[in-house]
C-alpha cells in the first residue's frame, strides 16, 4: 500500500515568508479594507489504482497527489498568489507569486513555473489525465524561483523569465551556480463564426552557469511515465559533467465547442565536458478531447494555456499518444524510450468536485529502469475537489 503520511514540520522559509505575508496585509488591510480582495483556496487530487506489475499478487495503490492550502490576495494592480502543499510527506511552498498588473503584461516575482509548456503550465485539476504527458515530465523542470515578464493581446502572447536552478524551499542547496533563462511566445486566432480557436507557439531555454563556467554541473532528467504510483521513474539518466543545457519545444492547441487537441514536441540539448559527444534527446505528444456533456474548453488568455471544460457540469473524452527517447548512441548516454497509449473520461460534476478514469499502456522499450521489465497496461482513477 502506498500513501503519503503528512508531516507538520516547515522549514524557515515557509515562517519567515508567512510572516512577511500578514504584515504587508495587514498594513494595506488598515488602510484599504473595502478595497482589497481576499479568497482562500483549497484542493486535494486522490489517486487509486490496482495493478499487479512486476508481483505475483495484484496490490491496490493509492496517493494525495495535490493536496495544498492558500489565499489569493489582489488591491489595485498588486496580486499575491500563496498555496502551501505536500511534497514527499512535508509541508512545503508550492506557489507563492507577486504580480504587477499593468493594461496588457503582468510581472511576476517568486515561485513558479517557467514559461515552458503548456501541458506543464496547466492547474494539475484541469489534466486531461493523471499527470501531464511522458514527454512533457522529461524536458520540464518543476517550480523554480524567479521572474517572469508576460505581454499579451488577443493576437499573441510572450513571456521571458530568469530563474535560479532551485524552487524557493531550497535556495540555499543552489550551490551549482546555475542560472535558467527562458522564453515562450505563442499566436492565437479567434474563428467567431466556427466558434473556434488556434493557438500556436513555441519556447526556448537555456540552462547555464554564471561564474566558473569551465566547471561542469550535474543533471538529472527523469519521467514517471503515466503513473506517479510506482516509486521509480520509468526513465532516468543523471549527468555529472554538463556545461549548459539548451532545450526547445514548439505547441498547439485547436478548440472548437465540442473537439479540443493538444500537441506538443520537445528537443534538448546537454553540452557535456571532456569532449564527449553532445547528449540529445526528444520527445512528443498528441492528446485531443470530445465534449458528450456541456460546450467549449476554458482558455486563460492573460498565461496562454487552457483550461477545464467552460459548463460547471461536463463530461469528456480524452485520448493520448506519447513518445519520449531519451537514449543517445553517440553520447553512449542510455535514459530510456517509451511508447504509451492512454484513453480516460472526466466528469465534472460541478466547478468544484470531478472524477477522472483512465487505463493507459506502456510499452517499455531499451533501457527503461529496470523495475519496467515489460509492457504496462495500468487503469487509474481519481477524485478531485477545487475550491
Amino acid at each position: 500500500m502506498k500513501s503519503h503520511n503528512i508531516n507538520t514540520h516547515t522549514n524557515i522559509p515557509v515562517k519567515i515568508i508567512f510572516a512577511s505575508i500578514i504584515i504587508i496585509f495587514q498594513g494595506i488591510s488598515s488602510k484599504a479594507q473595502d478595497s482589497m480582495k481576499l479568497r482562500f483556496r483549497s484542493r486535494a487530487l486522490m489517486d487509486a489504482s490496482i495493478s499487479g506489475y512486476c508481483n505475483n499478487e495484484t496490490r491496490t495503490y493509492y496517493s494525495f497527489e495535490d493536496f495544498r492550502i492558500g489565499f489569493k490576495a489582489s488591491y489595485k494592480k498588486d496580486e499575491i498568489k500563496v498555496d502551501i502543499g505536500i511534497d514527499e510527506s512535508k509541508l512545503k511552498i508550492k506557489d507563492f507569486i507577486y504580480n504587477r498588473h499593468f493594461n496588457n503584461s503582468i510581472l511576476s516575482i517568486g515561485n513558479m513555473y517557467e514559461p515552458f509548456s503548456i501541458d506543464m503550465l496547466i492547474s494539475t485539476a484541469d489534466l486531461r489525465f493523471h499527470q501531464s504527458a511522458a514527454s512533457v515530465q522529461a524536458f520540464t523542470n518543476s517550480r523554480r524561483f524567479g521572474t517572469t515578464y508576460h505581454i499579451f493581446n488577443n493576437s499573441y502572447y510572450f513571456a521571458t523569465g530568469v530563474f535560479t536552478n532551485s524552487d524557493i524551499n531550497n535556495l540555499k542547496n543552489n550551490t551549482d551556480g546555475t542560472f535558467i533563462l527562458t522564453s515562450r511566445g505563442v499566436w492565437r486566432k479567434q474563428y467567431r463564426p466556427y466558434k473556434s480557436f488556434l493557438h500556436l507557439g513555441s519556447a526556448i531555454s537555456l540552462r547555464s552557469k554564471l561564474k566558473n563556467k569551465k566547471n561542469p554541473y550535474n543533471v538529472t532528467q527523469e519521467s514517471n511515465g503515466v503513473t506517479s504510483l510506482f516509486d521509480k521513474p520509468l526513465l532516468y539518466t543523471e549527468l555529472t559533467n554538463a556545461r549548459y543545457e539548451f532545450k526547445a519545444m514548439t505547441e498547439l492547441l485547436y478548440t472548437s465547442e465540442r473537439f479540443m487537441i493538444q500537441s506538443e514536441y520537445f528537443i534538448k540539448l546537454t553540452r557535456l565536458s571532456n569532449d564527449t559527444p553532445n547528449y540529445i534527446s526528444h520527445g512528443g505528444y498528441i492528446q485531443g478531447s470530445i465534449l458528450l456533456i456541456g460546450k467549449g474548453f476554458g482558455y486563460d488568455s492573460q498565461y496562454a494555456i487552457p483550461e477545464k471544460p467552460k459548463d460547471s457540469e461536463s463530461m469528456e473524452l480524452s485520448i493520448r499518444a506519447n513518445y519520449t527517447n531519451m537514449n543517445n548512441r553517440k553520447a553512449d548516454i542510455y535514459g530510456g524510450e517509451e511508447t504509451d497509449f492512454s484513453i480516460g473520461i472526466n466528469y465534472y460534476f460541478n466547478n468544484f468536485f470531478g472524477i477522472k478514469l483512465n487505463c493507459s499502456y506502456v510499452h517499455s522499450g531499451k533501457y527503461c529502469n529496470d523495475f519496467y521489465r515489460k509492457d504496462i497496461i495500468i487503469p487509474q482513477a481519481r477524485v478531485q475537489y477545487i475550491f
